[in-house]
């Protein structure tokens, strides 16, 4: 119960803090106040005891796909939110960032919270010896901050030292995981064919384990992946990324370079 308490930590806890502590290095950054924090765990605490007691009739849809077409929807929300977010910062919008960064995380905490809430709880209902669920909270806890406030700290450095990319670049790949686990979950439904995995690197890091969540939840690592969820997770990390860099280095015009010559 012990490795099972930190793993629902670090699959459904871990993301949420990873979010928030690269958009609170952000904030910090640019001195912005942090009262957003406070709308969207509100928010989002809301929105998963919400969706805690829809679930049974968020199922009955759809032919039993209604939760994984709703969770599918919302990461794609989520996605799209991220992409408005970093617009902002790039663009020096702090109200749209302010707006985007509360959704993001409302709709993150609410997913992950309600998928959190029914795993834990239902592990205090079963659970004969508490003790050990009660030391695999506070290791799963303890391991979520010490990630968190790593991660954050190395954001800080980044853009002390004039680096927006690098930050920007973190946040893509962990959205682009976001819709990579969607997809799966349209594939348990039939809603998409069997994904044939390309390769299969479990026999190093498997999914299931301590570092395969860990991973998962930085980055989005998959040890067996399919095509569509290669294409999409390269997809929304290139693109988004090419349109920052481009934006931060802009190329200079044939005219621009004639004249310098």
């Amino acid at each position: 119960m012990l490795i099972n308490s930190v793993i629902l930590f670090l699959r459904d806890a871990l993301p949420v803090f990873v979010l928030v502590s690269m958009l609170l290095a952000v904030a910090n950054h640019s001195q912005r106040q942090i009262n957003w924090l406070g709308w969207a765990l509100a928010l989002g605490l809301l929105g998963s005891l919400a969706l805690t007691h829809a679930v049974d009739n968020l199922s009955e849809l759809l032919e039993g796909a209604g939760v994984e077409v709703f969770i599918f929807s919302c990461q794609v929300a989520m996605f799209a939110l991220l992409l408005v977010n970093l617009h902002c910062q790039f663009s020096l919008r702090p109200q749209g960032w302010r707006w985007s960064a509360i959704a993001m995380v409302s709709l993150v905490l609410a997913m992950d919270g309600a998928n959190f809430l029914v795993y834990f709880f239902s592990y205090w209902t079963h659970e004969q010896t508490p003790l050990a669920l009660i030391m695999g909270t506070i290791l799963g806890g303890a391991v979520c901050m010490s990630v968190a406030v790593l991660l954050h700290i190395l954001c800080r450095q980044w853009l002390a030292a004039g680096y927006k990319l690098p930050g920007a670049l973190l946040m893509l790949m962990w959205g682009a995981g976001q819709l990579s686990y969607a997809l799966n979950l349209l594939t348990q439904v039939d809603l998409l064919p069997p994904m044939t995995p390309i390769w299969d690197t479990s026999q190093w890091i498997a999914d299931n384990s301590e570092l395969g969540h860990l991973l998962n939840s930085l980055m989005g690592y998959e040890a067996a992946p399919g095509l569509w969820q290669l294409c999409v997770y390269l997809l929304a990390v290139v693109l988004p990324f090419s349109w920052l860099y481009r934006r931060v280095h802009p190329s200079r015009s044939p005219m621009a370079a004639k004249g310098e010559v």
